[in-house]
């Protein structure tokens, strides 16, 4: 067909896939973070316009390292099948984690042309502030019902749709982009509506409330402000910031109101772990503090993984959860399905050393890249994912399995591409 067209029409041909693929990643990018029920659909819109350029030879699939261990972590799961005891638990996991699969599939592509990802930003960045905007509103509403508290503008009361992780990991992750997509030069992207949305970010993190999202804020804050000093700067006033910047980190840990009192908790209990680990688990009366919770279920999943090093199998965490936690005399923390807290040790329990492993590469080669490629948006998001893990079972949930495998496929792919280009090239 594309004999019978000219030059011009030919690429004019191209140019249509590619705009048509760009605009599905940035509905994708909106609509899952906007109207997460309805990923299924789109899923659909966006596998149907890959599927097209299939047909129409836009695009040809070429598999990465990253996407490969995506698809390896998903067939870890369905060996695990093989050893549930319950195989509808089983097959729901397996559902959950679908996302290891399409992605990688869908995303590993080889394009004629550079797709540009200036609407996919958009997208994310759009549909982020808007379901912010949209949890100040339901807060604002409790706060002024009568007997309405300080409580509706905090937590889970300011983020309805998403877990308050969650939604701090999205907007650093739009911060993030929006700073790249204004050093890119891209269309719309301009200090005078980034510069207000990165306060606005950094500022609703205080009112979500998540330890983890708080801290891995001021980490990265932290690193930008050693890093800029390290440009503009003599190696003296460098050197002299290693010291200084963690320190205003600190300060601001224990003089801001609501991070100060769950930092205080956070120490004070992992000192008392420490002491004596087993008077600390046993001893704990529900309810919990969020830091209670979490040492008794680590200590609980540690206990299990030490006992099933090979995993206990697809679907099967809670209940060897539930056996453990009997024999560290908290039933109670039974009936209300606690998972680990943690995903490294979530998936050690679930599916193995092999599993995690699995995972540690995903982590370890997406770093390698982002470095090598200076990817700084795939440092981030692979970051964040591996500092969120360690607080929350990141990948249990579709609003961080469905982000994570997104981001990370769709950056890599990009990389990806560059590097064949460039190889081709030289």
């Amino acid at each position: 067909m594309h004999f019978f067209l000219l030059p011009n029409q030919l690429t004019m041909t191209e140019n249509g896939f590619i705009n048509l693929f760009e605009k599905t990643l940035g509905v994708f990018a909106f609509g899952f973070v906007l109207l997460p029920k309805l990923v299924p659909f789109f899923f659909i819109l966006l596998i149907s316009v890959v599927v097209i350029g299939f047909i129409k030879k836009e695009v040809f699939f070429q598999i990465n390292i990253l996407s490969g261990l995506s698809l390896l972590f998903y067939l870890c799961y369905l060996v695990g099948l093989f050893f549930t005891h319950d195989s509808n638990l089983g097959v729901f996991e397996l559902e959950k984690k679908l996302s290891f699969v399409i992605f990688p599939l869908i995303l590993s592509l080889k394009l004629k042309k550079t797709w540009s990802l200036n609407m996919t930003f958009i997208g994310f960045i759009l549909s982020t502030f808007i379901v912010s905007i949209y949890g100040i509103l339901i807060a604002l509403d409790c706060f002024f019902q009568p007997g309405g508290a300080k409580a509706c503008l905090l937590t889970s009361a300011i983020s309805p749709i998403h877990h308050p992780t969650y939604l701090s990991a999205y907007l650093f992750l739009s911060i993030a982009i929006a700073y790249d997509g204004w050093l890119e030069k891209m269309t719309y992207f301009s200090l005078y509506w980034i510069i207000p949305f990165i306060i606005f970010g950094i500022v609703f993190h205080g009112f979500l409330l998540s330890l983890s999202g708080i801290l891995f804020l001021f980490i990265a804050l932290i690193l930008i402000l050693i890093i800029w000093t390290k440009k503009k700067f003599s190696k003296i006033v460098f050197y002299t910031s290693i010291c200084i910047f963690p320190l205003f980190g600190f300060i601001a840990l224990n003089t801001i109101p609501q991070i100060h009192g769950e930092w205080e908790n956070a120490t004070l209990y992992a000192k008392e772990y420490v002491d004596n680990p087993e008077s600390f688990v046993s001893k704990r009366n529900y309810p919990m503090s969020g830091t209670e919770v979490r040492i008794v279920m680590w200590t609980a999943s540690y206990h299990t993984f030490c006992a099933h090093p090979f995993g206990v199998g697809t679907g099967n965490v809670d209940e060897y959860l539930s056996k453990e936690l009997v024999k560290l005399n908290q039933k109670e923390l039974i009936y209300h399905n606690y998972n680990p807290h943690n995903q490294y040790l979530q998936t050690a329990v679930e599916i193995g050393f092999f599993g995690l492993l699995v995972l540690f590469s995903i982590v370890f080669f997406a770093l390698y890249y982002g470095f090598k490629y200076r990817n700084w948006l795939l440092i981030i998001i692979i970051g964040s994912l591996f500092f969120n893990c360690l607080f929350e079972s990141m990948l249990q949930r579709q609003s961080g399995i469905v982000f994570y495998c997104f981001w990370i496929c769709l950056l890599s792919s990009r990389i990806y591409n560059k590097k064949m280009k460039l190889i081709l090239k030289d």
